[in-house]
């Protein structure tokens, strides 16, 4: 055994194996974030991690072999969450996913084999470097010495750091720029903990104009009830000319009008929640940077109007119905401070697992709305979510005799991704059907949206893409999805939707459309949305944005102190 820790011992020191595994560690850090220009900042990293394992081990081996590991792991977990989620892994993931019990056993249940190999490789990490430390011998080198080093290190990260100060700061974790994205957020923590990224950009502001906490119930000749659908992974099929699907399923996707209108939202494969908190607030999950992921959170009591609210103001019965608990990334008690009365959740519904098909949802649903007609005359709005397209995409959750007929991708986890967007779609059908023949009194608005595209359909995605990072442009393919509107017992003015839309302003469109209770602030979105050519981060003229966002914070609408 002796003999056999000697001989490792010598491998391990010798500089030969440290510097093939170096050049490994290049190539490596080059596929995680997909730029050399990155690479040198990455390296000082990884040498200013080494410097402090052996300023505290005095191992140098040990503490190179450490640190090339350490960054490997990080840039491993950070692909994952950007292949499932769409954003990189982020130091605020530790407090706020991290200590999320309910967004962990999802996340276990659903990616359970990713969790095991996971669990693998930090146990084969551990036993190699315990071997290697046991192999190492101690420097003679002074701490002095060995601090100096670290200091050298830790200014090298700085001076290599390539900063784009013109830049965005969202665009790094949306870009799949992997390697770098966890110690490049290690630079957020400079703000306070509660501290918002958009308070910053609109200190110096000056609005022109004001908008008051009013609201305008009566505009509406009658008060429909409303049900809006958020159709969990699901864009048109028609972007992407490698799949086959029926010609049915390709019109599920329009609205009344025969029209598939398109929808630009702000994440890509995961982030459902940062949908939803666009389209019931009216604002940009962009405008946050790097605090996107975590709206819900930070703005939980700080938006005081909101689509919810607005409706709930002029007597509506406002309820959230949604697949996960309550808990979700604080999902629940978000929706509940921007106007949901009520939420009703995974342990209310008490699914038999996440991967029911929606149908189980549009019952919950229907079992509300027959109760409520039974002995309530308040108008009904309903927000729901779907959950059936949902990843992962390696098991068959779609029996083949429930969908028969020929595949409707060449490879496999699309094709299973279609598969439950075809069911996902025969239920929002059959919902909707029965929304026809019991439209209520005062008849009824259907809207369905898509969150965001699926990680399944990401290589059909980037096969047809131009030159360059999709991923960096919000206004790519990669964040394009859709909506549909329908109205029955009542008439719908179409206009509204006539050009596409970002998804901050589908809520006021929807309101203008269906002639729903209105407000100074979603008229004013209106506005702006007409300004802007129906982009909302992206405005061609940018101070509109500010000076519309500025505006609710002066009056109190926008809490971002």
């Amino acid at each position: 055994m002796k003999s056999v820790m000697e001989k490792s011992g010598r491998v391990l020191r010798h500089p030969l194996p440290i510097a093939l595994a170096f050049l490994a560690l290049l190539q490596a850090l080059h596929y995680f974030d997909t730029r050399w220009r990155f690479v040198p900042f990455l390296v000082t990293v990884t040498l200013a991690i080494a410097a402090l394992l052996f300023l505290l081990s005095r191992r140098p081996a040990f503490s190179l072999w450490a640190a090339g590991l350490t960054v490997l792991l990080i840039a491993a977990m950070s692909e994952v969450k950007f292949r499932l989620k769409g954003f990189s892994l982020h130091v605020f993931d530790f407090a706020f996913t991290g200590l999320d019990r309910s967004a962990l056993s999802f996340l276990v249940g659903s990616y359970f084999h990713l969790l095991i190999a996971g669990i693998a490789a930090l146990i084969a990490a551990l036993v190699f470097l315990i071997m290697a430390f046991r192999c190492d011998r101690p420097s003679g080198r002074s701490f002095g010495v060995r601090a100096g080093l670290l200091f050298a290190m830790a200014a090298g990260v700085f001076v290599l750091y390539p900063d784009k100060k013109d830049e965005p700061d969202y665009v790094h974790y949306i870009s799949g720029y992997d390697a770098s994205s966890f110690f490049v957020s290690i630079g957020d923590l400079e703000f306070p903990l509660g501290r918002i990224v958009l308070a910053d950009r609109l200190e110096n502001v000056e609005a022109k104009g004001s908008l008051r906490d009013d609201i305008s119930c009566d505009v509406a000749a009658s008060k429909p009830d409303l049900f809006v659908v958020l159709s969990e992974s699901q864009t048109s099929p028609s972007y992407f000319p490698q799949v086959n699907v029926p010609e049915w399923m390709s019109a599920s996707f329009q609205s009344q009008d025969g029209q598939v209108h398109p929808l630009q939202v702000e994440t890509f494969g995961g982030g459902t929640w940062v949908t939803n908190f666009s389209v019931m607030t009216g604002l940009s999950g962009a405008d946050f940077g790097w605090q996107s992921p975590y709206v819900t959170q930070i703005l939980e009591g700080r938006v005081k109007t909101s689509l919810p609210s607005l409706l709930a103001r002029c007597g509506y019965r406002t309820v959230a119905v949604m697949p996960m608990q309550a808990s979700f990334v604080n999902e629940g008690p978000f929706l509940t401070s921007i106007g949901f009365q009520e939420i009703v959740d995974f342990d209310a519904m008490k699914p038999k697992s996440h991967f029911v098909r929606d149908s189980f949802y549009f019952d919950a649903v229907e079992r509300i709305v027959r109760q409520h007609r039974e002995k309530d005359r308040r108008p009904l709005f309903i927000a729901m979510q779907t959950l059936f397209p949902h990843g992962p995409y390696d098991m068959n959750l779609v029996p083949a005799d429930a969908l028969p007929g020929k595949a409707l991708a060449p490879d496999a986890e699309p094709n299973e991704y279609l598969r439950r967007v075809a069911l996902a779609k025969q239920d929002l059908q059959d919902f909707r059907s029965k929304r026809q023949r019991a439209p209520g009194p005062n008849g009824t608005v259907v809207l369905d949206f898509g969150d965001h595209q699926a990680v399944a359909t990401k290589d059909y995605l980037l096969a047809d893409a131009p030159a360059g990072n999709v991923f960096a442009d919000l206004r790519s393919l990669a964040y394009k999805t859709y909506y549909s509107v329908y109205a029955y017992g009542r008439e719908i003015d179409m206009r509204p939707f006539a050009k596409p839309l970002d998804v901050g302003f589908l809520s006021a469109s929807l309101i203008e459309a269906a002639g729903l209770p209105t407000s100074p602030t979603f008229k004013a979105l209106a506005r702006l949305r007409d300004a802007c050519g129906g982009y909302y981060h992206t405005c061609p003229d940018r101070s509109l944005v500010d000076q519309h966002l500025r505006q609710r914070q002066n009056a109190g609408l926008l809490n971002l102190d």
